[in-house]
């Protein structure tokens, strides 16, 4: 398995901040990495689970150049978090409703 640091396991979604910073969601490892510009490692979060700050398969990222973004397939939400990987709140559930 790749699991180290700045290895991927299905690295799926990428995105660069203002700082030319870039964090990349690693699915199956269900973590953000992140990475300078250079490429070197910086530092990840996240693990397997539903909790906040958890991830089930982390499939894209987007960043507003304050907030990062994290859209999770098989827990059919959106986590936001500070540009260090702080959590800050989710929303979104299974389901076809409206804000579902």
């Amino acid at each position: 398995m790749r699991t180290g640091n700045g290895q991927f396991n299905g690295a799926y979604g990428i995105t660069v901040d203002d700082s030319n910073n870039v964090y990349v969601a690693d699915r199956n490892n269900n973590r953000i990495q992140k990475f300078n510009s250079s490429g070197g490692y910086i530092s990840q979060w996240g693990t397997l689970g539903t909790g906040d700050g958890q991830f089930n398969h982390p499939s894209g990222v987007a960043t507003d150049g304050l907030w990062l973004y994290v859209a999770e397939e098989n827990n059919n939400r959106v986590q936001k978090f500070s540009l260090t990987g702080t959590y800050v709140r989710k929303w979104g559930t299974t389901g076809t409703g409206s804000g579902q």
